[in-house]
């Protein structure tokens, strides 16, 4: 998620944890900035050629004929259909697995549409609801047999939009580092459900013993890998699954999957600003009256079966009877895929355990905080309309005092924002209930359960953003990618953002190959510490990393 603008944040009355939902992400760049990232997304799709011959992949349901890219020294496969696509009756419902084969070769050259959402990501993209595709990219040379490990990568966007073929999310530059390491891997990405398409909910739909269809089709995605991956010379013992913002909230999702407590579909998980307690989770009454609302905007509220109804619905009538004020839809607790909440899971250790990487950035409340707040009755107000009790505001606002030096920003002094008098403290309480205390209290519940985590701080604001913006949520993809491209927050050519890049793409193959960064080739770098032998950080940052104890604001996190 854009690291800018907070959005409107939609709560739970009475829950602890919030549902951010960002309706629009606009990063301060100018119109010919936005106008270049639409440009580029285009690109993305369609400027790759269609092939006539290609290096070619045969699976269990066909062969693909993919896309060389010498400049990489790699091979894509593009737009590989994982799921049977979600028309008609499949739409509102689980998705299910291929059931055709076909002889000859299918084209595999091109990014697919992206799934229906709404939202600036998906700006310049065709979407679709044929959207259920996977894509591979390998090194050349890596081949059936070839066993090498594979990052699987699940975008994020507030589980309202997205795609795999976002250019921010081209893995070329991780797979490229990784073959110099001497240490190859296979990235992969897919689609996955989105908006009112990916996460309607109600009786009906419970009645189906469905629901929550986007974790189900990143289910779905895993599984698939775990069954062809061999075929691009994947080891399926060795994938790790990776996201960013809903990526990473899906990720920890996948690890409370069905109540189960061991997976063969991945051995490890990589959490970028986002844990399953950064959302909350609708009741079912709440999630009926998005149902309902739904129903009346279609027309559908006369039929004897609404579901049946809006599966019947033209794909712009749902499209324009969802993209309204009040269509909210998220994860669900529904008894199935996630069996009570997150946050009880975590505590009673009832989760697929397995090592993880995880972390967020310093200023993560300046994304997702109340702002314009400029005296306390005001904060109060924001954190009453957020769910917290009279008793807990009294004790946040002793935990958390009015003293900008230790506000969020951080390291920005005794300034105030422009924004509001009270928001460096708004921001520090915002960002820890959303972000900080959820990656805090996985990582020690995950260590305690003896598994290793590594858990980071990045805290590199980019070169086209100010003090008063700080390191905000979304800053550290490009550096995760070394993504050269124009972006929101571009590598610059300052000295020490593009050794930044290589050391944090290093660490993260090497946790990827060897469930432990610390391999990762870069002469000087930072031992990053097992959280097991005690709560540390590794702060990023281009002056040179370093570790830090975590137990920043330890009071607050911990209320």
């Amino acid at each position: 998620m854009y690291g800018v603008a907070p959005g409107r944040l939609l709560i739970s009355p009475g829950s602890r944890w919030m549902r951010v939902r960002v309706f629009t992400r606009s990063p301060p760049h100018t119109l010919l900035a936005m106008l270049l990232l639409s440009f580029l997304s285009l690109l993305s799709i369609s400027a790759v050629p269609a092939l006539s011959s290609g290096p070619s992949v045969t699976l269990e349901n066909g062969t693909y004929t993919g896309l060389t890219v010498p400049s990489f020294q790699q091979e894509h496969f593009l737009g590989m259909p994982y799921a049977q696509q979600p028309v008609n009756d499949l739409r509102f419902a689980a998705p299910l697995s291929l059931n055709t084969s076909w002889t000859g070769t299918r084209n595999a050259a091109s990014y697919s549409p992206i799934c229906i959402g709404f939202g600036g990501d998906d700006t310049g993209f065709q979407l679709s609801e044929e959207c259920l595709t996977l894509n591979v990219v390998r090194p050349e040379g890596v081949k059936e047999g070839s066993n090498v490990p594979v990052m699987l990568w699940i975008y994020g966007g507030g589980f309202i939009m997205g795609g795999s073929a976002d250019h921010r999310y081209n893995g070329s530059w991780i797979v490229q580092r990784s073959v110099a390491m001497k240490q190859p891997i296979i990235f992969a990405s897919f689609n996955y459900r989105v908006g009112p398409f990916g996460f309607l909910y109600s009786q009906e739909i419970k009645d189906e013993h469905s629901g929550n269809f986007g974790l189900l089709d990143q289910h779905l995605a895993m599984q698939w890998v775990h069954e062809n991956i061999a075929a691009f010379g994947g080891d399926p013992s060795k994938v790790t699954i990776m996201g960013e913002s809903a990526g990473a909230e899906s990720v920890a999702m996948q690890l409370l999957a069905f109540g189960a407590q061991s997976t063969d579909l991945f051995r490890g998980g990589i959490m970028e600003s986002g844990t399953a307690t950064t959302s909350s989770f609708p009741s079912l009454a709440q999630a009926q009256d998005v149902y309902d609302a739904v129903v009346s905007n279609t027309g559908c509220a006369s039929s004897g079966n609404t579901l049946a109804c809006l599966r019947a619905v033209p794909v712009n009538t749902l499209i324009a009877a969802t993209n309204r004020s009040g269509i909210s839809t998220g994860p669900v607790i529904d008894g199935l895929f996630l069996t009570q909440p997150p946050s009880v899971s975590v505590s009673s250790g009832s989760m697929i355990k397995v090592p993880l990487l995880l972390g967020q950035n310093s200023d993560e409340g300046a994304s997702f905080g109340v702002r314009g707040l400029n005296s306390e009755a005001a904060l109060v107000t924001a954190l009453s309309s957020s769910g917290f009790s009279n008793a807990s505001i009294n004790t946040l606002l002793k935990l958390y005092p009015n003293d900008p030096t230790v506000g969020v920003p951080v390291n920005t002094g005794d300034g105030l924002l422009a924004s509001g008098s009270q928001d460096k403290r708004s921001f520090a309480i915002f960002g820890d209930v959303v972000m900080h205390a959820g990656r805090r209290f996985l990582a020690s519940a995950m260590a305690n359960q003896t598994q290793s985590v590594f858990t980071y701080r990045f805290n590199q604001i980019p070169d086209n953003t100010t003090i008063e913006v700080g390191v905000q949520h979304f800053q550290e993809v490009a550096y995760v990618f070394s993504n050269p491209l124009p972006t929101q927050n571009p590598l610059s050519q300052r000295s020490g953002d593009v050794e930044l890049a290589n050391q944090m793409t290093s660490y993260w193959i090497s946790f990827v190959v060897n469930q432990n960064p610390n391999h990762s080739d870069v002469d000087g770098a930072v031992t990053w510490p097992d959280y097991r032998s005690g709560p540390k950080n590794i702060v990023f940052n281009r002056h040179g990393n370093t570790v830090e104890d975590d137990n920043y604001r330890a009071a607050g996190i911990a209320l």
